[in-house]
């Protein structure tokens, strides 16, 4: 009877173990000291329990429980802070000074960078402003499943040097080109495509689709070509999904040459 998997203590095994029944995969839980593993009767079926374990194990990542948020604390804290920045603002409604990138004058148009240390948190700061529930929902879970998995994969510390390049980058891109007026997770979003992309090809598979990679190319293109704004729709943050998308390819590129240079030591 061969070792299929080794279980993770934090997430349920009954759910699998009442799959493999229905399926008729005959198998057995062991302790084994501090560890719980599941071994099968089958060894022809070692590989699709494994990547069975793996998909099930992601899935369970993505859902909002106590154990997952703790999991991924620098994920969970910048959502904290996106919410906190919703209701003080109420949406950008009030307070928008508090969160631009830069001063703006009104008349005549222009905007000022900030003084001092203010400038360090207002360089990042346009992440956590969102216009509408629209806007934060759909950047708050998509922040939330590619944030989570990038911050398991990476580390804390990388996580965090990554979060902070793309949100740099994305802001200061849309700062040059339409100046302060603008606010959103989606600059850092789309670098986490970016480096989600080339992690899976490079490093190991994160498990998310590539049906979502090609939705998010296809919504960057219809941005930038301006179909939106000319049907009356909305207009989007493009200089920071750029900005976003090609720092997130440069430091996964960096990531996957590290990876490759540690494996061959």
């Amino acid at each position: 009877m061969p070792l299929a998997i080794i279980c993770d203590p934090v997430i349920p095994i009954t759910p699998v173990m009442d799959e493999l029944a229905r399926q008729n995969v005959a198998c057995e839980l062991i302790e084994n000291g501090n560890q719980v593993e599941l071994w099968v009767e089958d060894p022809a079926v070692v590989d699709g329990v494994k990547k069975y374990y793996q998909a099930y194990c992601q899935s369970q990542q993505h859902s909002l429980s106590v154990v997952n948020l703790k999991s991924v604390p620098i994920t969970t804290l910048v959502l904290v802070v996106t919410l906190a920045v919703a209701l003080i603002t109420q949406l950008g409604e009030q307070r928008l000074d508090w969160f631009l990138i830069a001063h703006m004058q009104y008349y005549p148009r222009d905007w000022f960078l900030y003084d001092g240390v203010q400038v360090v948190w207002h360089a990042i700061s346009p992440i956590f402003l969102h216009f509408s529930a629209e806007h934060l929902i759909f950047n708050g879970l998509m922040f939330w499943y590619l944030g989570g998995l990038l911050e398991r994969a990476t580390g804390r510390v990388f996580f965090i040097v990554l979060l902070l390049v793309l949100a740099l980058a994305g802001n200061v891109s849309q700062l040059l080109v339409s100046g302060p007026l603008f606010g959103g997770l989606s600059g850092v979003v789309y670098g986490f495509m970016g480096f989600a992309c080339v992690y899976q090809v490079g490093v190991m598979n994160l498990g998310v689709p590539k049906g979502l990679f090609y939705l998010a190319g296809g919504w960057l293109i219809l941005g930038l070509s301006g179909v939106f704004s000319a049907m009356g729709l909305f207009n989007l943050a493009n200089a920071a999904h750029v900005g976003g998308l090609l720092s997130g390819l440069v430091m996964s590129a960096l990531y996957v040459a590290q990876a490759k240079v540690k494996s061959k030591k």
